[in-house]
């Protein structure tokens, strides 16, 4: 097998991405060619139950037809932590998958590296089987956190040639698998069981302090500015209480700051839906929220401006006086892609009368509809005891905007649920990499004046970490 550099692109190339657990990487040029790259992790969650589940995969596309190429050696360099990370690589390796479609499953336990596959002296890679598939063992994914992604590609369309050194296209990512923590708290002789979840990095020093009913933790996270500005990033915690717990986990409102910063709106969901028995408190940070965050930190001197990792600080507790629930307005999806601005007629909602929802979806920094943009959505509401009473399968928003007519049985607190399935814009193929869950409140008959606040704002029901581990449709 002859190695000679393939003359695709001129320059070297690379593209950035900081998100959940996958990314459509943005395309580099190659030639004639926008080639993507797809990176996903397993599991969204970290927990021993799901380790033996635990892998990583890539596949190499066509931007222009979401074809996967063919015959892709990847060199994948695998780090805990940000670009910033000075540990050692938990996995330095190249690997050649003939189809392109690459899924490295990994069996977590300490001890050395070991590669279950052949290895190929020229190609200088391990080879994996004819359905792209390889086994690792070793010290990779022991803990849930943030993880760095850097893939280099050596050879595409044909094993026979490869890229030279300076001229391979370069992707860079930063994917988390959730860590988890739980305990029973103490307060008032009575032990109530809480679990706090970060989608982002792992967790530090969750406590409980009874005396005002606080809880903090903290999570690692690098405050550089010009690595959050060149990349996308949204941070996803939850705390999960017990709804026996009088006072606090029966509350529908809540003080919850990130670096003693409030969260309010849109930055802050209350899902009382998804367990039968724990109310769900979701920190929902958006990149402009991060930007804020870092903004005020090199202000007061905390960070410097070069790259920098510090911790994020959360806290949560009851409010000292409760709030009616007020209809949703602004409902903004648990992945952070899409945020949708929602209004009624007629106002107030009257039941058993003509209802129009009037949608919008907005990028989550935008104050416009998506431009040019259909999105193929669901809808679904339920009553207060968690029943279905309306459901609309395969709705499309043309230009991103759409009105549904929808009836209210009775005179009580609904729970709305928007699903985004798909983003389509003419010419492009489907975008999948924004799906989500966007849910609110719907309060039905309601004062006018509450309908323009927005106290209670977006919901995350049970299916979140479905959402967070959904699917990519590939076409082969």
């Amino acid at each position: 097998m002859l190695i000679s550099p393939v003359q695709y692109c001129f320059f070297n190339q690379k593209t950035y991405a900081d998100g959940l657990t996958s990314e459509n990487l943005p395309p580099v040029t190659i030639g004639n060619r926008q080639i993507g790259l797809y990176l996903k992790v397993n599991p969204p969650i970290l927990t021993p139950a799901a380790a033996h589940n635990a892998f990583m995969q890539f596949r190499l596309f066509d931007s222009s037809n979401n074809q996967t190429i063919q015959y892709v050696t990847y060199k994948i360099v695998v780090t805990s932590g940000t670009t910033s990370s000075t540990e050692k690589p938990l996995l330095v390796d190249s690997f050649h998958s003939q189809i392109g479609l690459l899924t490295l499953h990994i069996d977590p336990m300490n001890g050395p590296i070991t590669i279950l596959a052949e290895h190929d002296p020229i190609l200088k890679s391990w080879l994996a089987d004819s359905s792209g598939n390889i086994l690792i063992r070793g010290p990779i994914f022991l803990h849930g956190g943030l993880f760095h992604f850097h893939i280099e590609i050596l050879t595409m369309d044909n094993a026979a040639t490869s890229f030279a050194p300076q001229q391979s296209p370069k992707f860079d990512a930063s994917l988390s698998l959730g860590d988890v923590f739980q305990n029973n708290w103490n307060y008032q002789n009575q032990r109530y069981n809480t679990t706090v979840v970060s989608y982002y990095d792992k967790l530090n020093s969750v406590n409980f302090q009874p005396t005002n009913k606080l809880f903090t933790w903290s999570m690692p996270f690098d405050y550089n500015l010009t690595r959050i500005k060149q990349q996308p990033m949204f941070v996803h915690e939850e705390m999960r209480l017990p709804k026996s717990w009088k006072g606090f986990g029966d509350s529908t409102q809540f003080n919850a700051t990130v670096n003693g910063q409030r969260l309010l709106g849109r930055s802050l969901a209350i899902d009382p839906f998804s367990f039968p028995d724990a109310m769900v408190v979701h920190y929902l940070v958006n990149k402009d929220d991060i930007l804020k965050l870092a903004s005020n930190a090199a202000a007061q001197g905390s960070i410097t401006k070069s790259t920098t990792t510090n911790l994020m600080n959360f806290t949560l507790s009851p409010p000292s006086a409760t709030s009616p629930i007020a209809t949703s307005s602004d409902l903004v999806s648990n992945t952070g892609g899409i945020h949708a601005a929602v209004s009624w007629s007629p106002n107030p909602i009257v039941p058993n009368t003509q209802s129009t929802l009037n949608i919008s979806f907005y990028d989550p920094t935008g104050t416009a509809p998506l431009t040019n943009t259909n999105v193929k959505y669901n809808l679904i509401i339920y009553d207060k005891n968690n029943h279905v009473v309306i459901t609309k399968q395969n709705l499309l928003a043309k230009n991103a905007t759409d009105s549904e007519i929808l009836y209210f049985p009775a005179k009580e607190i609904y729970h709305i649920v928007v699903a985004i399935n798909e983003l389509l814009k003419a010419g492009q193929t489907p975008d999948f990499t924004r799906n989500g869950v966007a849910t609110g409140y719907v309060v039905v008959p309601e004062f006018p004046g509450f309908l323009n606040t927005s106290l209670i704002m977006a919901l995350t029901i049970g299916t979140l970490l479905l959402i967070r581990c959904r699917k990519t449709i590939f076409s082969f």
